[in-house]
């Protein structure tokens, strides 16, 4: 295996990682009304996320949306952009 195989492996596993965490994250959010709930989901993700992680996260879905749940497809519009770290 080389050595960019390996980065690529690890890139994909931490974009599985992130996508589980804010499928967690919507999850939770769920039961609130529905108005609130993607504005919740996005306001936790750029509260707590580094801007590194939004900005992989953001990087992987803003082209395939349908690979995430309906709510985190609705709160993907308003999870800001990463500056780094």
């Amino acid at each position: 295996m080389t050595e960019a195989d390996l980065t690529t492996d690890h890139h994909a596993e931490n974009v599985e990682k992130l996508r589980r965490m804010a499928g967690q994250i919507a999850d939770f959010f769920k039961a609130y009304p529905e108005a609130e709930a993607a504005a919740s989901v996005a306001d936790h993700i750029n509260q707590f996320w580094t801007g590194r992680m939004r900005g992989d996260f953001l990087a992987a879905f803003a082209s395939r949306p349908e690979d995430l749940p309906p709510l985190l497809r609705q709160a993907l519009p308003r999870i800001r952009p990463g500056r780094g770290g």
